[in-house]
């Protein structure tokens, strides 16, 4: 009969076993909604940390014709970005974007002084667009300038200052 009622109790233990209580139902809920929560904590911050890479199309834009280009330059818009071109010393053409590197402002060309200059905080960058004094951290956003059959065009980025 030891073994009758050994049975009899494995019987039911495994039928409590399998039996939820309040307690038990409770306690699954609220693993569930921990790791949603916690998921939905954590996929922002997997996203910063991978971010995804989109790429930019570059059109080609004509800017003026070369008998056009004056000292003061040519002021246009690239792809929704102010911008401007302007004749180096060296007669070469080159295009920047007008957005400061610091905080964004938009820069204005000196062409006496052969200088960008930002007004917001005193940022110049020379006619490379490379930084020379003030706060911003990096160089103007400069454009590839192609020059055909008597006419200026720019097409993509030659340097980024955003990388």
């Amino acid at each position: 009969m030891n073994d009758v009622s050994k049975q009899g109790a494995d019987a039911n233990r495994s039928e409590s076993a399998l039996e939820i209580t309040r307690r038990r139902f409770l306690s699954i809920l609220f693993g569930i909604a921990s790791a949603l929560g916690l998921s939905a904590f954590a996929a922002p911050l997997i996203r910063y940390a991978y971010p995804v890479v989109k790429g930019t199309v570059y059109e080609k834009q004509k800017v003026a014709a070369v008998a056009d280009v004056t000292a003061e330059g040519v002021s246009f818009d690239y792809q929704d970005i102010p911008s401007y071109l302007i004749q180096k010393k060296d007669k070469s053409y080159a295009a920047y974007s007008l957005v400061c590197t610091h905080l964004g402002c938009i820069v204005k060309w000196e062409a006496a002084n052969d200088i960008f200059h930002c007004p917001c905080h005193g940022g110049k960058f020379n006619e490379n667009g490379i930084n020379i004094s003030g706060p911003p951290p990096k160089p103007l956003t400069e454009y590839n300038v192609l020059v055909e059959a008597g006419q200026i065009y720019v097409k993509g980025v030659s340097r980024d200052s955003s990388s």
